[in-house]
């Protein structure tokens, strides 16, 4: 079976603001949860929009497959191979840190949020379907939407370009109209609202980046140092209004679109002058994913704790949470060293790389 992706060059500093994203999520829900229970902003509500770390990952995640994939499009014997990857890649990990979280709330009910607890919710949380509200391990709502995306990554794969551009330019259309309120489909029609809800948009800026950069590279190096600064000041700029605003951000014309430039303009710094990055930044990237899945739980856990323990006047709006976040990053961390890595690279082995294998004819 032939690969479903073309040489590349590692990109350093997509890794590095990788680790950035998930470490801003993390101190989100950190103020969301302090605010909610302990009536507490932390760090002067600078991470009001720290959800904008999503819109990172998912205009990545359509860049990385315009530029990882790209020769797999139209190429049908390539597509087990890509969603065999794809898969290696969301589940186990998720699955794992899903058991444990669905044993606490077991255990202890109280931690539970009131959810639903009952076999549909367990199973549909677990295969990662769409949804009327969030799964078990709330943060999964995110890889539903980027289980939807392979999906539709899959047509590109598996029909030639004749059919699959009808197909998908049909979809962003009917996207089109729903993001711009032409279209309505109630919020009870999840499925619909999954199908063609506005944060697909955020792939589908990825794609366009990964295309411009792979086009237009040359004349994109030229400013790529432009692009970088631009994004970064456009992001801390948000980050800033949105603290001091009660100002709603739409997060598909502003921190999407940013990302989608500082995209480019990092591939391009990355492309033309490789830079050296400090190992522990990439690390932070590597470790990104088990980071966004752990860090949950953990802070959901400790506010409650402090909550129900009457602790809430020990709770400052720094040094308590700031305890708290690096716990529930280094524990993400911890978890990608001992858990994450292992299990990814034993199962490329094993099943990735054996699904590549020609098979042996029989003599």
């Amino acid at each position: 079976m032939a690969k479903s992706s073309t040489p590349h060059k590692k990109l350093n500093l997509l890794q590095v603001y990788r680790g950035i994203a998930a470490v801003l999520v993390v101190l989100f829900h950190l103020n969301d949860m302090s605010r909610e229970r302990l009536q507490q902003l932390t760090f002067f509500n600078l991470f009001e929009a720290g959800w904008s770390g999503v819109d990172y990952f998912f205009v990545l995640s359509g860049f990385i497959m315009v530029y990882v994939h790209r020769s797999a499009i139209g190429k049908p014997e390539q597509l087990k191979s890509f969603l065999v990857k794809r898969a290696v890649r969301i589940y186990p990990i998720y699955w794992i840190i899903t058991a444990i979280v669905l044993v606490f709330f077991l255990v202890i009910p109280g931690f539970a949020n009131s959810q639903d607890l009952t076999l549909q919710k367990i199973l549909i949380s677990f295969l990662l379907l769409p949804q009327n509200d969030k799964p078990i391990l709330d943060v999964g709502w995110t890889l539903i939407y980027e289980l939807y995306f392979y999906v539709l990554f899959s047509f590109a794969i598996w029909f030639k370009p004749k059919y699959s551009v009808p197909i998908l330019s049909s979809w962003l259309f009917v996207t089109l109209l729903h993001y711009f309120k032409v279209v309505n489909f109630g919020s009870e029609a999840f499925l619909l609202n999954t199908m063609f809800g506005n944060m697909n948009l955020e792939f589908v800026l990825g794609c366009l980046a990964g295309f411009i950069l792979l086009k237009l590279g040359s004349k994109v190096s030229k400013y790529r140092w432009i692009l970088f600064g631009a994004a970064n000041l456009g992001y801390l700029g948000l980050l800033v209004m949105s603290a001091a605003t009660e100002l709603e951000l739409d997060r598909i014309s502003t921190f999407a679109v940013l990302a989608a430039l500082l995209i480019v303009g990092s591939a391009a710094i990355d492309l033309k002058d490789s830079p050296k990055v400090p190992k522990i930044l990439t690390y932070l990237g590597d470790a990104s994913y088990s980071i966004f899945l752990i860090h949950s739980p953990i802070v959901s856990a400790a506010t409650k704790l402090v909550q129900k323990a009457n602790l809430g006047r020990f709770y400052d709006g720094f040094f308590a949470p700031a305890l708290i976040a690096l716990i529930a990053v280094v524990a993400g961390c911890l978890f990608y060293s001992l858990v994450e890595k292992p299990l990814t690279v034993y199962l490329r082995k094993n099943v990735v790389e054996k699904m590549s294998l020609p098979k042996v004819q029989a003599s």
